[in-house]
C-alpha cells in the first residue's frame, strides 16, 4: 500500500525548502522559469535581488524570513498576509515558493523549538536585542601598547 503523501505545510502545494532555496525558486519562477537567466535579473530593487543566485550576497541582511515577510506584505492584496492564497496552484501556475515564510517564521519548526533555538542562540552570542546583521567587529581598531615597558608588568626595565 502505497504511503499517501501529505503537504510539508497544510496550504501549500509545493516541496519543502530552505527559505533561501524558496527566493531562489522564486527568481527561477519570475525569470520565466529559465535558472540561466536569474543572474542577468534587471530588477536590483526587487527585495530578493541580493539572494537570487542561492547564496547570501555581501552586505545583505541575514535574515531571510524578515525579507520575505516584508515582500510578501507589499504583495499580498491590501496587506493581509494571512490570507494570502498563492500557496496552491492556480491554473498552470506553480505556487509561490516563498508563502510557507510569509508570515516571518519557519513553518517546519514549532513555537516551542523556535523558542528553544532563539535561547541557546542567546547562551551563545550573547543578549536578542543586538542587531543580527552585523558581523563581528573585525574593523575595530585593536588597542597596540607602544611603550616601551611589557604589558601587564607594571615593572620598569
Amino acid at each position: 500500500m502505497p504511503k499517501k503523501s501529505t503537504p510539508a505545510v497544510p496550504g501549500y502545494d509545493g516541496p519543502r525548502k530552505t527559505a533561501l532555496e524558496s527566493i531562489r525558486m522564486f527568481c527561477v519562477q519570475c525569470m520565466g522559469g529559465s535558472p540561466s537567466l536569474v543572474p542577468e535579473c534587471p530588477s536590483s530593487d526587487c527585495a530578493f535581488y541580493a539572494y537570487r543566485s542561492g547564496v547570501i550576497a555581501d552586505g545583505a541582511s541575514r535574515r531571510l524570513l524578515r525579507v520575505i515577510k516584508d515582500y510578501c506584505a507589499a504583495c499580498a492584496p491590501e496587506g493581509d498576509v494571512p490570507r494570502c492564497t498563492a500557496g496552491k496552484c492556480y491554473l498552470s501556475l506553480p505556487p509561490c515558493p516563498v508563502w510557507p515564510f510569509r508570515r516571518g517564521v519557519s513553518p517546519y519548526y514549532s513555537a516551542k523549538t523556535r523558542e528553544q533555538r532563539r535561547a541557546r542562540a542567546i547562551s551563545l552570542f550573547g543578549s536578542a536585542t543586538q542587531e543580527a546583521d552585523s558581523a563581528p567587529g573585525f574593523s575595530e581598531t585593536i588597542p597596540t601598547h607602544t611603550s616601551a615597558q611589557p604589558v601587564g608588568t607594571g615593572e620598569a626595565l
